[in-house]
């Protein structure tokens, strides 16, 4: 990670936390009466510091209303830090040699109380301890300072032999009595709580502004930061009240925008469901608000994260941001509506990087370019400062996202490489920061627009595919197997082991298949059907991660892109997990217009909103057949029936018209999903029957109450396939 602005070294910490505390106390003897001298207005003073005597002290006496500037000049160049306290132990002023000139000033100072001051003249953080450390230290009172400027030190050829020529000492160049932007004296430090309730594992993760972070995993920073007890790790030792904190030791600490990250990693017991949180923060002993949140069990191979944020002004003073939930699917939408984020982008060009800032008022840019249909172009997004954590998206002229990149090469950095662009128009690229508007990290970045990246094959730039009305093409990169599939309106489906359907589909590439390297290098799947073979209905497309192909498979990002009679209707970017299954669908209708619905990895009853219905349900009575319809408006439908504990229930659900692929939940008393299939067993059903039909053979029910049948399809909510079915349940 990179170096904060200023170093905090363990051994200056223990001194600084000491003198802060005595200041702020009012506790001046920290330092012994033989340490503290007195300071007299026009008298200049020698001081030095070392490893031994590492801090200085000093006094003197004033009235209130008048004014005091406070000079020092190292005799040796050497970094120096100054604090004025007043009568009350109240940080009045304090100054930091940033420069490393060798001077340090505070000016102009007005004194609101009568009574004795004190000075504090140090180290600056980031100076070795125990460097020379002799200095001259000048007080001024009711007089208007004028900064010393800085003398230049003689060159080499400028020395001359003469023993006598005056020794040129370093000065300040021009010293603002305004707080320093970067860094701030806190004497009381900073800390970031999180406290849940449930037996879940739940992780902290707080972002500075120098690009330094704490967690679990992470549990020290350079500037002070320490990251405490990882409550509920792995659900190994589980907290009646689970606390994870991360705080930061009183001393200079940097200003700006905090982010923090709250991870629902895993719950400890089946039952756990959502887990409400608060996280508090308190900066320099004052609270900066607290913040209430609620998240949900991960899915499998997501994040379930909450984001929000804290300032720390230039004074001290910090507020938090309330913030939100931050699901990984957030990643694919726009900061801001697809119309105002093309009203007014910078035209940028090829090869020609633009620099500029993201900042908490100012969470996104957009640029445009004119992009032709075959054309491979690059996009490279690089934090300029320590901070940032970019994010870069390329949309079309439709709206539809074609690109999008959060991490790259295990950095917080941005990299789309070699993207294929598929339509003549105008493209557009949205430079942002991950978490979006409640995101917490800024900073400046360079943005650069390229054509093919050095490592495209040559093969790639020349890739000609047969066009027709139906088009869908899968994209990836690595030496993973990913099957394309897709099923037409009639139920038939194409992909490695039906290349060609009656419809008309045909399988044309299909990259890295059996784990054999594809021709082009890049791998690429393509389903289409030629022009004149269209046909109305709803098409199911699944993409399946069925082999890694590689012993440490590195991580697989897809591109699936889904065009209908020329148009691009669907363009979705996904990050699987090995044997993952994502799942979407499209429809046209009798006229040719192509609509997309909704996309997703296949999942279980989480995945459908089915509580709302449950009241309105159908009541089963054993052994009474129902039917039902599901339609691409009407996904699934819901029954319930009244279980006894012990008893054996049987559910069947059977296709009777059209292409559906039927699936089955059941659901307990207390919500819990208890059961499911896809496709039966063909021998419970018969020698006869239907594999895509579904059985839930004898189960046992774990209580009494109510329970709920959920009759869906294959994909739930994300799949395509329709039709009748009839739905048994028979109590053993």
């Amino acid at each position: 990670m990179p170096e904060s602005t200023f170093v905090w070294h363990k051994r200056q910490g223990l001194f600084l936390f000491v003198l802060i505390s005595a200041l702020l106390l009012s506790l001046p003897p920290v330092f012994s009466q033989d340490e503290i001298r007195v300071l007299s207005p026009g008298v200049t003073v020698e001081g030095a510091l070392s490893s031994d005597a590492p801090a200085s002290s000093y006094v003197f006496d004033a009235t209130a209303g008048t004014t005091a500037t406070i000079t020092i000049i190292s005799s040796d160049a050497q970094s120096l830090a100054v604090l004025l306290s007043d009568p009350s132990g109240n940080i009045v002023s304090q100054s930091l040699d940033t420069g490393g000139i060798g001077a340090v000033q505070v000016e102009n100072v007005l004194l609101a109380e009568n009574g004795r001051y004190f000075v504090a003249v140090f180290y600056a953080p980031g100076t070795e301890v125990g460097a020379a450390g002799a200095y001259n230290i000048t007080l001024a009172v009711n007089e208007i300072a004028v900064p010393v400027e800085a003398t230049p030190v003689p060159t080499e050829e400028a020395v001359t032999t003469d023993t006598t020529a005056e020794v040129v000492q370093p000065t300040v160049e021009s010293v603002s009595t305004e707080p320093i932007p970067e860094q701030i004296l806190l004497g009381g430090g900073i800390e970031v709580t999180l406290n849940w309730t449930g037996n879940a594992d739940m992780n902290l993760q707080v972002r500075d502004p120098s690009g330094e972070t704490l967690f679990w995993d992470s549990r020290a920073t350079t500037n002070g930061g320490s990251f405490g007890f990882d409550a509920n790790g792995l659900c190994e030792i589980i907290s009646d009240g689970p606390v994870e904190t991360a705080t930061w030791q009183p001393g200079f600490l940097p200003t700006g925008s905090y982010e923090i990250l709250v991870f629902y990693r895993e719950a400890c017991e089946a039952t756990v469901g959502s887990v409400p949180f608060t996280v508090s923060v308190t900066v320099d002993g004052v609270s900066a608000g607290s913040v209430d949140g609620v998240l949900l069990p991960p899915l499998q191979g997501q994040n379930s994260v909450y984001l929000s944020r804290f300032e720390i002004d230039g004074e001290g003073a910090a507020s938090i941001d309330v913030g939100g939930v931050y699901p990984d699917a957030s990643l694919n939408l726009l900061p801001t509506a697809f119309d105002i984020a093309t009203d007014n982008p910078t035209a940028i060009q090829r090869d020609a990087p633009i620099i500029s800032e993201i900042t908490n008022a100012n969470i996104f840019e957009t640029y445009s370019f004119t992009g032709t249909a075959g054309d491979i172009i690059s996009v490279d997004m690089q934090a300029q400062g320590e901070n940032l954590d970019t994010l870069v998206q390329v949309v079309d002229a439709t709206g539809a996202l074609i690109g999008v990149n959060d991490d790259s090469n295990q950095t917080t950095n941005s990299f789309i490489p070699n993207l294929r662009l598929l339509n003549d128009g105008i493209y557009t690229i949205v430079a942002t920061r991950y978490g979006k508007e409640i995101g917490g990290t800024e900073g400046q970045y360079q943005l650069t627009l390229t054509g093919a990246s050095s490592d495209v094959a040559p093969e790639l730039s020349e890739f000609q595919l047969p066009q027709g009305d139906i088009e869908v093409t899968l994209l990836w990169e690595t030496s993973a197997d990913l099957q394309l599939l897709v099923r037409d309106p009639v139920g038939e489906a194409v992909f490695d082991d039906v290349p060609f359907i009656n419809s008309g589909g045909i399988l044309q590439e299909n990259g890295n298949v059996s784990c054999i390297p594809a021709e082009t290098i890049q791998p690429v799947s393509y389903v289409y059907w030629p022009s004149g073979r269209i046909r109305p209905g709803t098409y199911e497309v699944e993409v399946w991660y069925q082999n890694g192909c590689i012993d440490l498979p590195p991580p697989v990002e897809f591109t699936l892109v889904i065009e209908v009679a020329g148009q691009t209707i669907s363009v979705q970017r996904q990050i699987p997990l090995v044997n993952q299954r994502y799942i979407t669908n499209f429809t046209i209708d009798p006229s040719g217009a192509a609509t997309a619905g909704e996309g997703g990895f296949l999942g279980g009853s989480e995945t459908l909103n089915y509580q709302p219905e449950v009241p309105s349900a159908l009541p089963l009575v054993s052994a009474q057949p129902v039917t039902g319809v599901l339609t691409p408006t009407n996904t699934f439908d819901v029954y319930t029936f009244d279980g006894v504990a012990g008893e054996s229930v049987t559910v069947t659900m059977s296709a009777s018209s059209q292409t559906l692929d039927a699936k089955l939940f059941l659901i307990s008393p207390s919500g819990i999903e208890i059961a499911e299939n896809d496709d039966a067993d063909p021998v419970l059903l018969g020698q006869t029957g239907r594999t895509t039909d579904s059985i839930l053979s004898q189960i046992i029910l774990p209580e009494n109450g109510p329970y709920t049948i959920i009759a869906t399809r294959f994909g739930t909510v994300f799949g395509g396939t329709i039709g009748g079915y009839t739905l048994t349940m028979r109590k053993n």
